[in-house]
């Protein structure tokens, strides 16, 4: 992927909330910048909202309209991606996993319009094929080819942050996020959590290890603009910028500007109020 050109729009987890979004775009639309930015969306789109087909439709839309804009994939659109086979055949790990760990009703709603059936696997294998078979081809297309990351010359973008209980230092860990790679080309360190808890089928970077997102492995000379982990109010150090002020349960909907490589970044947020 070529890197982005400043200045950079990040805008994180959406969980299906088109109203937040188009209320967030209405303020970024008049802001200086917007004619000649890109747009990095951090992940997340489906799912727990009520417009999750409108949010992947919008995004898309939006990745076009604005060339050189790029989505990262969120831990959400992941599970979705490997249980539904977006990408090949269904993953069973995934599977279970959505079925058990992912609310996920207002992506079938938004798509088949019914909830799906959860208590029973076979049920569940039944309502994601269907799910797969009610979701437009471009949707499909577009959630099964989302980046891992994306680049600036002094930021990195991704879904949750690079992990310091990894073997790889950050240049490896980045060279297998550009790849879309995880457990053949990275290791848990011995005795740490990650060892413990090691899952070959869910990448740390993604969501698997939230506790990498308020204190993620450096990148040197560039800062990691994450989402994942809901935050009251953004939260900026040296190492990373966290915008996801709303879980995609809380507006309003928080943006940050990136002017350049060393520029202080700038907040915009939308204006609902309301909550869902």
């Amino acid at each position: 992927m070529p890197e982005l050109s400043y200045p950079i729009i990040a805008i994180p987890d959406l969980h299906g909330q088109l109203a937040w979004l188009d209320s967030l775009l209405t303020q970024l639309r008049l802001h200086e910048v917007w004619p000649t930015a890109t747009l990095v969306f951090l992940g997340d789109l489906v799912d727990r909202g009520p417009d999750v087909r409108g949010v992947v439709q919008k995004v898309a839309e939006l990745v076009k309209e604005k060339p050189g804009s790029v989505c990262v994939t969120g831990n959400h659109d992941f599970a979705l991606v490997k249980a539904a086979g977006l990408d090949g055949e269904p993953e069973n790990f995934w599977v279970e996993k959505y079925r058990t760990n992912y609310d996920s009703d207002r992506t079938f709603l938004s798509y088949l319009g019914r909830a799906a059936e959860r208590h029973t696997p076979e049920k569940w294998v039944s309502d994601i094929a269907a799910l797969r078979e009610a979701m437009p081809e471009r949707h499909r297309e577009f959630l099964a080819g989302l980046p891992w990351v994306a680049e600036a010359a002094g930021h990195v973008f991704l879904h949750n942050g690079l992990s310091s209980e990894l073997n790889e230092p950050a240049a490896i860990q980045m060279h297998a996020l550009r790849q879309r790679r995880w457990a053949d080309v990275v290791s848990p360190k011995l005795g740490t959590k990650t060892f413990a808890l090691w899952q070959r089928h869910y990448p740390v970077w993604l969501g698997a290890d939230k506790r990498v997102n308020a204190d993620p492995l450096p990148v040197p000379g560039k800062v990691q603009v994450v989402g994942h982990v809901q935050v009251p109010e953004p939260d900026v150090n040296g190492v990373r910028v966290r915008l996801d002020t709303t879980g995609g349960v809380w507006p309003p909907l928080t943006a940050g500007i990136f002017r350049g490589a060393k520029a202080p970044v700038e907040f915009v947020q939308g204006k609902s109020a309301e909550r869902r």
